[in-house]
């Protein structure tokens, strides 16, 4: 069993279950009076913690759910998985990139 921390209990708090209705990050920090960057860092806590939080980043109805279902876990990991190719995919352009000649590639 994993201890929470105040803002934790008090994220988790404000979390709806299932994908019916979702809580917009915005709203979070506003709520709590932190910055989304503390939000952020509050949600990826309670999933180590092990709360299945995901977030739909699609459509007018984006924000932070509770999966309660394997089709909510899919559906709200999704953008994560998205997100992590693209970050894959930069850093092996990065690796890619001749750090002494990169400048002659480029036009301006």
């Amino acid at each position: 069993m994993s201890q929470l921390t105040t803002l934790e209990s008090d994220v988790l708090d404000l979390l709806p279950t299932g994908n019916e209705r979702k809580m917009p990050l915005k709203d979070i920090s506003l709520l709590l009076s932190v910055n989304e960057r503390t939000v952020y860092q509050v949600v990826s806590n309670l999933v180590k913690k092990g709360v299945p939080v995901v977030a739909s980043r699609n459509g007018v109805e984006r924000g932070y759910y509770i999966a309660t279902n394997s089709d909510e876990l899919a559906e709200g990991t999704q953008a994560y998985k998205e997100q992590a190719k693209d970050m894959v995919d930069r850093i092996g352009c990065l690796y890619e990139i001749d750090l002494n000649k990169w400048q002659e590639n480029i036009k301006k």
